[in-house]
């Protein structure tokens, strides 16, 4: 089991050294953009930055940030902040809450975006486990292993799109984007703010089955919810009299377009299982996830093409290529789609963008760390193991434990 304590799952972002190398510590220093190291605890990126902005006193549309980060974990990721005046003035801050702090670090020229960070470093606890799980992670690591150029051992992954990426689809309903494609945004909607996730907050939890019970009462809805992007889609739908496509609209931009992502993540992680199926002979490690297994290859039998190839998150305007031409047309035509049916009717946000993303990842400064009792287990004796690495910008955890049987796992042969 991952995720028992906060703690067990601990991620740092790290910056890359040429960003790094811009930052002005100067308080006299020009830089319209202010820097911060925000540290949270069991809390979303999105819900984090909602707070931030609320106890600073700026607009939410005046954060950045570099990449999201799980609510179920201890994090540390940047920020910045579009400082007013052409950033006149201190920078505001420090901040510290009972579930985040935030730390200035000094100005930047322009926001901060993905393209800032070099990667995750995590440090995670994996508890629960039996003798033979331990076994088994033991077994996954020599599977995926292959030597690193400065000595030690790296691990070789498919480089799949972890569960929570998938957002609104993880309570089963599906995906927005796949009602948005259809022009039923009705549904769309209901999918994003009127149907409670495991993985909600409570307070969330307690907006949706709020507007769940309401749906169609919009003055009322519109009266009753607190300030929350729910409230503002309430308000636009009682403005308009039920237009649905002026109520997905009233959603922040980083809710509408994580919600196109997810649904190309899905596509772009069973096209890239499909292809290895394919093209790389058995053993393989099977690794159960919600919406779609995960199979991982030997790097002894990675082929040096497969090895280097990258597979876009789809567009209208993308190409299929070899060798993942075969396997993506066979999944859009069991999605039912056409690649030029990417579009949400209408509208020119969000949008469906082309975004490379290569197919193998690998996780440098692996560390597997020796069988240990798990003090937190009760009744029957558990075990845990602790696990160290870091992955590149944009690769997840998440798969990486999957393939090591934190979860569970077998071996295709």
């Amino acid at each position: 089991m991952i995720k028992r304590r906060p703690e067990d799952f601990f991620v740092e972002e790290m910056l890359a050294p040429e960003t790094v190398s811009r930052i002005s510590e100067k308080t006299d220093a020009h830089g319209s953009f202010a820097l911060y190291r925000l540290t949270k605890r069991s809390l979303g990126t999105d819900e984090a930055l909602e707070q931030v902005a609320e106890r600073l006193g700026v607009p939410s549309g005046r954060l950045c940030y570099g990449g999201l980060k799980d609510r179920h974990a201890l994090t540390v990721q940047y920020l910045s902040i579009d400082l007013p005046r052409g950033g006149a003035g201190p920078i505001p801050g420090p901040v510290e809450t009972p579930s985040w702090k935030l730390e200035p670090l000094g100005r930047l020229k322009r926001p901060i975006s993905s393209r800032d960070v070099a990667g995750n470093r995590f440090r995670v606890t994996v508890r629960g486990l039996t003798r033979r799980q331990c076994e088994g992670m033991t077994s996954a690591r020599r599977f995926l292993s292959v030597p690193a150029p400065r000595g030690g051992r790296k691990l070789l992954l498919v480089n799949y799109y972890g569960d929570q990426r998938f957002g609104s689809a993880r309570h089963g309903r599906g995906f927005a984007a796949r009602r948005l494609i259809e022009g039923d945004f009705e549904e769309a909607l209901r999918l994003l703010v009127a149907i409670p996730d495991r993985k909600d907050s409570r307070e969330r939890k307690a907006i949706k089955r709020t507007i769940a019970a309401g749906w169609g009462h919009w003055r009322e809805l519109a009266r009753v919810l607190p300030p929350s992007p729910e409230r503002m889609v309430a308000a636009s739908l009682a403005k308009t009299g039920g237009d649905f496509r002026a109520g997905f609209s009233a959603l922040p931009h980083l809710i509408k377009q994580i919600a196109i992502e997810a649904y190309q993540s899905r596509l772009w992680n069973e096209v890239a299982r499909r292809l290895i199926v394919r093209r790389c002979p058995p053993p393989l490690i099977k690794a159960p996830a919600r919406f779609g297994d995960f199979v991982f290859p030997s790097p002894a039998s990675v082929e040096t093409e497969l090895a280097s190839t990258g597979i876009p998150l789809f567009s209208p305007r993308t190409a299929l290529r070899e060798p993942w031409k075969e396997a993506a047309e066979a999944v859009l035509a069991e999605e039912g789609i056409a690649l030029d049916d990417l579009r949400v009717p209408g509208m020119r946000t969000p949008y469906f963008g082309e975004v490379p993303r290569r197919l193998f990842v690998e996780a440098l400064e692996f560390s597997l760390g020796p069988v240990e009792a798990d003090e937190s287990a009760r009744g029957a004796r558990r075990l845990k193991r602790r696990i160290r690495f870091f992955l590149p910008r944009g690769a997840y955890g998440t798969v990486l434990l999957g393939a090591l049987g934190a979860a569970d796992q077998s071996i295709l042969r």
